[in-house]
């Protein structure tokens, strides 16, 4: 077998295989073979063409079948020979066919070279946290503000930031009017922001019944192309104006949000808030640590893999909007974004998140940290209590969706994974 290889940038290898002889001349008759079949060539019975014939008509139809049966021939063996581990399929990026010398030349993403820095004896400070009667007394004031109704303004109220309009609106741009900018009755909290540049600041000290025109500019990037840049002219008018009434907080309004009586809501949410700021304080301690693993250390990713984790967090974005009954398209024109920029906002995040699983995955290697048998059957028994069944159960309907082995290995992976955080964390200062 005879193959160079060569190292590009992005994590790209380029291999050039060269076959001769036999294998190019039988590769090449069975190609000729499969072809002649169905084969219509002018001044020919349908399958009965001349090999002559059909080498003339079909030579590119001919060059790719020779080359996906020696590639199916070589390619495994290439990668374990020249040690090469792929990430993505091979790209073909030439092939030469001269008699029975045949020359393919391809490239291949592969998972990257990783220049692992230092991980052990790494510095952080961590956050303490003090419990304080005006951080309980905080979060139970929003609990209760939470619970507000919306009602109708007294009369000659005028708008203030945190109202909610009952608005009747139409937008103009050069004086004409666009599509998509009229609304007879149209909900907006003032200082939510759902609206473009200062429109909702400009409705401060609006009151009922009122008329009158907000004049605003489109974002240069918005998404609608015909809009973006564009100076435009509401005219608006107040249907109604409402107000948020809280509700007292007493032991009925404890009752009715579940809890015994206002003593027991402010216990418990003592409690829910202490572990919680706790959980944040580790966790922001955690982080610290693994962004400055990331720092140590130095590797190209290959863009195929960063591809792949960005379509994967867009479509699991695609459904939480979904179950919020919108999609995709819908949150674009919202936030007058483009599929471009949505890509580029959640790059750095997916770069970040394939680094980090690689380093740890490569700390785990150098540690021997594994997971026993019984660790990972006590991950099982975790799951199990989460879809509230017993273990056995839950192997059961695993096995009969064919995803016991799967669901197994990835829980190992994700258990593995924070043995080896807890292991940097237990090495830190």
């Amino acid at each position: 077998m005879n193959y160079e290889v060569k190292k590009l940038d992005n994590s790209v290898v380029e291999i050039t295989l060269k076959v001769e002889g036999a294998e190019v001349s039988t590769a090449k008759k069975a190609a000729v073979k499969k072809i002649t079949k169905d084969a219509e060539i002018p001044g020919f019975r349908k399958g009965h063409a001349p090999a002559s014939a059909i080498e003339s008509h079909y030579e590119g139809v001919i060059k790719e079948e020779i080359t996906d049966a020696i590639l199916k021939g070589h390619y495994e063996a290439i990668l374990k020979d020249g040690q090469i581990n792929p990430v993505d399929y091979i790209k073909t990026t030439k092939v030469e066919l001269d008699g029975d010398k045949f020359v393919v030349t391809f490239m291949v993403d592969v998972f990257p070279e990783i220049k692992l820095g230092e991980y052990k004896g790494l510095e952080a400070t961590k956050e303490t946290f003090e419990m304080t009667d005006e951080t309980v007394n905080k979060e139970i004031e929003a609990m209760v503000s939470a619970k507000s109704n919306l009602e109708d303004a007294t009369e000659g109220h005028k708008a203030e930031m945190e109202d909610t309009l009952d608005l009747a609106f139409e937008g103009f741009v050069d004086g004409v009017a666009f599509e998509g900018g009229k609304s007879e009755s149209h909900m907006l909290k003032l200082g939510a922001k759902s609206f473009i540049d200062t429109f909702e600041e400009q409705l401060v000290g609006y009151e009922k019944d009122q008329e009158g025109e907000i004049v605003v500019n489109f974002p240069t990037e918005y998404n609608t192309e015909n809009l973006a840049g564009k100076e435009a002219t509401f005219k608006v008018k107040i249907n109604a104006i409402k107000v948020a009434v809280t509700p007292e907080l007493n032991d009925e309004f404890a009752v009715e949000a579940g809890f015994e009586s206002v003593e027991d809501l402010k216990t418990k949410k003592t409690e829910e808030i202490k572990n919680r700021e706790e959980a944040r304080v580790e966790g922001e301690y955690r982080q610290t640590l693994l962004n400055q693993v990331l720092a140590n250390t130095e590797m190209t990713l290959p863009l195929s893999m960063v591809a792949r984790e960005i379509k994967g967090r867009i479509s699991e974005m695609e459904g939480q909007l979904k179950s919020q009954g919108m999609n995709l398209e819908m949150y674009l024109q919202m936030s007058g974004s483009t599929m471009e920029q949505l890509n580029d906002q959640v790059k750095p995040m997916a770069i970040e998140k394939i680094k980090l699983d690689l380093i740890l995955d490569e700390i785990a290697k150098i540690e021997k940290i594994e997971l026993t048998e019984e660790e990972l059957e006590a991950k099982l028994v975790e799951v199990s209590v989460m879809y509230k069944m017993e273990v056995d159960k839950l192997k059961e309907e695993l096995t009969k969706a064919n995803n016991l082995e799967n669901f197994t290995m990835n829980l190992r992976t994700d258990a593995t994974m924070q043995k080896t955080v807890e292991f940097i964390q237990a090495q830190a200062k």
